[in-house]
């Protein structure tokens, strides 16, 4: 369905007008005034889609971020890391140290039973 108008153009856009309607063999003004709409309004989506593609585009952070963010978080795992061995090397020592303590008082022990064998022996010949 068409609508009727009347329109009135300065000359420089009547001039493009009749231009327009000679490059693309256009016989009615209004049939080359709808097809430059038509053609403005697919720019005008062109232009929407390739804007909102730059959006996408532009909110993927650039790669030295991302490498930025990953180094940040493989420190913070090593620092973790290493604190729990640290912990665990400690552990371990103390427990090696009562170990050793103990098995030092075992060894004590059994010196001193035999110091105390020994001297028991000692005094029996003596007495005897």
């Amino acid at each position: 369905m068409k609508q009727r108008r009347v329109v009135s153009f300065d000359q420089k856009t009547d001039e493009y007008l009749q231009q327009y309607m000679k490059e693309q063999h256009v016989r009615f003004p209004g049939d080359a005034i709808a097809r430059i709409c038509l053609e403005h309004q697919i720019l005008k989506e062109e232009k929407q889609k390739k804007q909102k593609k730059q959006k996408q585009v532009s909110t993927v952070p650039p790669v030295e971020e991302i490498v930025e963010v990953i180094s940040q978080r493989i420190n913070r795992l090593m620092e973790t890391e290493r604190l729990f061995l640290r912990n665990e090397w400690f552990c371990i020592e103390e427990s090696m140290k009562r170990s050793m303590v103990q098995v030092f008082e075992q060894v004590e022990e059994k010196q001193a039973a035999k110091r105390g064998e020994l001297v028991a022996a000692f005094l029996e010949r003596y007495n005897k």
